[in-house]
């Protein structure tokens, strides 16, 4: 995600707010939980489209204002029970989206940037605004206060590109829906997608380097998450995700996960995972054993890096 200064800043925000964390955010490294972040960062966005769109857009089922891709970048640690300062404002639009910004403050620092994209969709997949959409989108730019000026053609946080099959795959485990995967309009929900998406890679890392990872004296945090839907549905029985790497750098390294529905693939994830010193909870070289093992899960087949939208 572009790193703005302005984005940093709660006075950049045009709708600005507090949410209170849970101690069910908070996860075995005693912060709050990236999946449970980003669930906050989506109270934000909803609260913004109910400011806008009227109070029952959430129950609007065909068609439905929904994420069709975000971006979540965590540069701190959050902490509970600390409240956590909001910040959501409108990044641009065109005929085929809309783009909001949030973030996160605890103690008067930014400890959390998001990007949301968001599309009208009508039998699970996406079309162009209707012009209610558009000029309510209009009339909320006109609302808002500097900085930036909206610009629509600038391009939104770089997402996954689509994973042809789960084939292309070369970890995969079954996960099975709860009643809770299901958002208010009977779709799969964006909380339940970031949780798809920890999983995959917690359960991965975990068969991957087994004993091996608990003897390890580094470990992974993560840095970034970025998502994008497919298709809009209700959730499956049973899911089939994957993953495999994409990348593999000095310090970090690029995880890429896919959900599917029988042969068909809903969402796709990428989690930039970072490599840390256990004791210190400092940045660390990513070891060369780890790297040889990580090697041999790399996604091959020239898949694609990233799409705009």
């Amino acid at each position: 995600m572009k790193m703005d200064a302005w984005r940093r800043q709660p006075s950049s925000y045009t709708l600005q707010g507090e949410l209170m964390p849970r101690y069910t955010d908070v996860d075995l490294w005693q912060h709050l939980n990236n999946a449970a972040l980003i669930s906050m960062h989506d109270e934000t966005c909803q609260r913004w489209l109910r400011g806008v769109f009227g109070a029952r857009v959430w129950r609007q089922a065909e068609p439905a204002i929904a994420t069709s891709a975000q971006a979540t970048d965590f540069l701190a640690e959050g902490q509970y029970p600390e409240p956590l300062a909001t910040g959501t404002r409108l990044l641009g639009f065109d005929a085929q989206s809309f783009r909001l910004g949030s973030a996160l403050f605890q103690n008067g620092s930014c400890i959390g940037l998001h990007e949301a994209t968001l599309a009208v969709w009508d039998k699970g997949l996406p079309v162009a605004l209707p012009s209610a959409v558009t000029d309510a989108l209009h009339a909320a730019a006109t609302r808002q206060h500097e900085p930036p000026a909206l610009d629509s053609a600038a391009p939104a946080s770089p997402v996954p590109g689509p994973v042809p099959s789960i084939g292309d795959l070369p970890w995969q485990i079954a996960l099975s829906s709860r009643f809770s995967d299901s958002d208010a309009r009977s779709q799969t929900s964006d909380a339940s997608v970031a949780r798809y998406a920890e999983q995959t890679r917690v359960e991965f890392l975990t068969q991957a380097f087994g004993d091996m990872r608990r003897a390890s004296t580094t470990g992974f945090i993560v840095g970034h998450v970025a998502a994008r839907w497919l298709q809009r549905r209700r959730p499956a029985a049973e899911w089939r995700s994957g993953c495999g790497i994409t990348r593999l750098g000095e310090r970090s390294i690029t995880v890429r996960g896919a959900l599917f529905d029988g042969d068909v693939c809903h969402a796709v994830y990428d989690t930039v995972m970072v490599v840390i010193d256990r004791k210190t909870r400092r940045s660390a070289a990513l070891p060369d054993d780890s790297r040889a093992l990580l090697e041999t899960y790399r996604l091959r087949g020239g898949l694609p890096t990233a799409s705009p939208r």
